[in-house]
């Protein structure tokens, strides 16, 4: 399909383009892992090196040792999901350093724009596929994310491929269990997307409902209502893919839940995080953000609440504990729970841009004049603004529409389940501008479809898009 591109070369050189860009940042912006993205590197060398799942330090959510749980310990954990450490394994296989991490962050997106050009190609037109594939090979936040050692890249590569697999029915009559062992991959690095089969539902009816539409429209209303099927006989042939999907989906993930299961002798899909995310951002404190669980009013982690019937700590009871402790606060809070929600969508969209400077820039060697840095950060924000307010532009246009049922490309709902989706995520979660990442895919495909329509109004072009 490439091949016979006509605007082959003009791929080749967005590609080129893209790869320049982040190799000059990675070269002049020798960012070092710090937080999070020093803990996965630390549990992908464990894991290496000594075949566990353990962080050197201990409990990288708890810092500082109380009676109940000691610093330095190593206590066995789920509390990182493992998809991204076991990439960074097999990058470290090859070359255990962090510069080879980071070089993997470059190939990723390259494999991130040849997908966004093949899907808005697909679903769109030509050339809406290369301002797509261009705004991502120069987007500020792709660029930047490459010299950290964190899943976000990883993920967006991950759902693109997904999706770029439906469209093109990649596998033929494999394609649901194709989609199936990337759900999975995904869902190891990201566990919210352990919903994927439900969003490949939608897809699926969405795809099929305008097929459908399309033969009513060419055969005319009795031929239509001779080739009709039930809405039973609809509704199964799209259960069965999505089956086969999750079905293949669980296979990748039941290897690290059975470890779980093992380990703490309790039933852990994937990760204990979620509940903890639920913990220390609903309580009378919280603001939206990230809280220090011992923090928390009445932290359950300083009492011996968190140890199990032979006295010792369990991670598994622990955020199960934290999990009730946080639904008990939203049912008796339900007015300050959703404003809450509030407030972390505001944190989350009000500071894109700015995790920036925040995460590469705040330990890392810099190698080009400091007089720069802040000029090079100011313009960073202003082009995330841009693409991330287009995008919310674009996705109350699209939702409106919706609404109203009219008629709306494929690619357009895919877009709004996608921002839709991933705005809840953070709403019930954690407000945090880095979050907002594995939704700019859709805003900046939304944005190129908006250049393209407006491109085409300005020289009188009658192509669909």
């Amino acid at each position: 399909m490439l091949k016979n591109s006509r605007s082959l070369k003009w791929l080749l050189a967005i590609l080129v383009l893209g790869t320049g860009i982040r190799l000059a940042w990675i070269y002049y912006v020798n960012t070092q892992p710090i937080s999070d993205f020093k803990h996965y590197h630390d549990l992908a060398l464990s894991l290496l090196h000594n075949g566990t799942y353990t962080m050197p330090e201990g409990l990288d959510y708890i810092k500082e040792s109380t009676p109940f749980i000691k610093q330095g310990v190593s206590y066995p954990s789920a509390f990182r999901p493992p998809g991204y450490p076991f990439f960074l394994v097999l990058v470290y296989s090859l070359d255990p350093s962090i510069l080879a991490a980071k070089i993997a962050n470059v190939l990723l997106s390259l494999v991130w724009i040849v997908c966004a050009y093949l899907l808005v190609r697909r679903y769109f037109n030509e050339r809406t596929g290369l301002w797509a594939a261009l705004l991502t090979a120069v987007f500020p936040p792709a660029v930047s994310y490459t010299s950290l050692l964190s899943t976000e890249i990883l993920a967006v590569t991950l759902i693109l491929v997904i999706l770029c697999f439906f469209a093109y029915r990649t596998g033929g009559r494999w394609n649901p269990l194709l989609l199936g062992t990337f759900m999975g991959m995904l869902s190891l690095v990201k566990p919210q997307y352990a919903v994927f089969p439900a969003l490949y539902a939608c897809m699926l009816w969405w795809e099929r409902r305008g097929q459908r539409l399309q033969q009513k429209r060419s055969a005319g209303a009795q031929g239509w209502t001779e080739r009709r099927k039930g809405l039973w006989s609809r509704i199964f042939s799209i259960s069965v893919p999505v089956i086969y999907a999750g079905v293949f989906m669980a296979l990748v993930i039941s290897p690290w839940t059975l470890r779980n299961y093992l380990v703490f002798h309790r039933f852990v899909p994937i990760s204990t995080n979620g509940n903890f995310v639920l913990y220390i951002n609903n309580n009378d404190l919280n603001k939206g953000m990230y809280m220090d669980p011992m923090k928390v009013p009445h932290s359950i982690f300083k009492t011996d609440r968190i140890l199990d019937e032979k006295g010792e700590y369990n991670e598994v009871d622990a955020m199960q504990l934290a999990r009730q402790e946080a639904v008990r606060w939203i049912t008796t809070h339900p007015r300050d729970a959703f404003l809450l929600g509030l407030d972390r969508l505001a944190v989350s969209y009000f500071n894109v841009g700015r995790e920036i400077e925040e995460w590469t820039m705040s330990n890392a060697e810099i190698r080009f004049d400091q007089v720069w840095v802040q000029p090079l950060m100011q313009g960073a924000r202003a082009a995330a603004w841009v693409v991330v307010g287009g995008g919310l532009l674009y996705s109350l246009i699209l939702l409106f529409l919706f609404l109203r049922r009219r008629p709306l490309n494929v690619l357009h709902k895919i877009n709004l389940l996608f921002i839709v989706f991933s705005t809840l995520v953070i709403f019930a979660t954690e407000g945090q501008a880095r979050y907002v990442f594995v939704i700019d895919p859709f805003f900046l495909i939304g944005v190129s479809w908006m250049i393209e329509r407006l491109t085409q109004a300005i020289t009188h072009e009658g192509e669909e898009v």
